[in-house]
């Protein structure tokens, strides 16, 4: 089957042809893409590679698995994993506007398994039978499940310091919670209301508190700081709400487990929209993202693998970069917001001519 691209929407490329190609080291995609690969060559070969996807473009999973079979015999090494790619693969370039990239992370916080003492904040299992329903039906909102809509005590996994912290592993949709004993509790996105997401950083521009130049993670959390009765009401103006699960029996050094069941991994994992882009395909990117202090910004064109998706991606050249876990990871990833573009690899077969 020959994927058909839109007319005019992408056209081939020559690997030469893309700036920053043989400076990248591949391996460290192929080890991310691989992962994706034990859940593509699992799938019928006449299967989509992602039902949230259309499989015209992409081709279906049996066009994907010969390149995953391959995958996993390659030579450790740079250059062979940059010559699989080639030998596999076709770069498409999409004739779309330049897009718009940011950034996520897995969040550390502190946390009790118990309510007690500072920890007033819970992070909830769903409901036992919960089933989401588009645009929330009559479940409740975040401010009625933070009013006690639901049973906290029985569904709250851990309690945390701060309602902010909590409203930020909401959007991250992951994190580590570091327990008084020492030990570290690792959650993870499980289900979510269906009820809208609203970008409180866009309310505050709209507000005229922020404008888009300065708006970022650390902004938007300086604010709720200093504002904390008009902070608690912006953040219930985001009606989604997230519930969690734990992660059991995760290597500490392990990224958390994205849309596609893999775990992610720090710099080569994208989230996308999945309308567009199925999950377990490869995309070059090329964009740059802020200095840990903030001071300034460095280059990124590496190859990514689509493994994870979030309700503020929108459109074909949209995405958020997994920047890693804690602090830096954090500075990095609330700041960035740069312009950038996607290059699709396609498998040589498929590849529109």
């Amino acid at each position: 089957m020959r994927a058909e691209a839109a007319p005019g929407a992408a056209t081939r490329m020559s690997f030469s042809d893309i700036d920053g190609w043989a400076r990248d080291d591949q391996s460290a995609a192929l080890a991310a893409f691989r992962r994706s690969c034990a859940r593509i060559v699992s799938l019928p070969a006449a299967a989509p590679l992602d039902t949230k996807s259309g499989d015209t473009f992409y081709g279906r999973a049996g066009d994907w698995q010969p390149a995953c079979h391959a995958a996993a015999l390659v030579a450790p090494g740079a250059n062979n994993a940059r010559g699989f790619f080639q030998h596999w693969f076709v770069p498409v370039k999409y004739a779309d506007e330049q897009g718009l990239f940011t950034g996520y992370y897995e969040p550390e916080m502190k946390g009790a398994l118990t309510r007690g003492g500072v920890y007033q904040t819970p992070v909830l299992r769903a409901p036992p039978g919960f089933r989401m329903v588009a645009g929330g039906g009559s479940f409740p909102a975040r401010a009625a499940i933070e009013d006690g809509a639901l049973d906290t005590e029985k569904l709250a996994l851990v309690w945390l310091e701060s309602p902010i912290d909590a409203f930020f592993l909401h959007v991250q949709g992951s994190g580590r919670v570091k327990l008084e004993t020492g030990e570290t509790v690792r959650l993870s996105f499980a289900a979510k209301t269906g009820h809208p997401y609203t970008s409180i950083g866009k309310l505050l521009i709209d507000r005229g508190e922020l404008t888009r130049e300065t708006v970022s993670m650390q902004t938007i959390r300086a604010w709720l700081l200093a504002h904390p009765a008009d902070g608690r009401a912006l953040m219930r103006q985001n009606q989604s709400y997230i519930f969690f699960r734990i992660l059991r029996n995760v290597k500490a050094d392990a990224g958390p487990p994205g849309a596609e069941g893999v775990n992610l991994t720090p710099g080569r994992s994208l989230a996308i929209d999945r309308a567009y882009h199925p999950l377990g395909t490869l995309l070059w990117l090329t964009t740059a993202h802020p200095t840990v202090d903030g001071s300034g910004s460095v280059p990124f064109a590496r190859l990514m693998v689509a493994q994870d998706t979030g309700s503020a991606i929108k459109g074909r050249q949209r995405a958020d970069i997994f920047f890693g876990s804690g602090t830096d990871a954090g500075e990095i990833a609330g700041r960035m917001k740069a312009d950038g573009e996607l290059i699709a690899l396609v498998p040589k077969d498929i590849a529109p001519r």
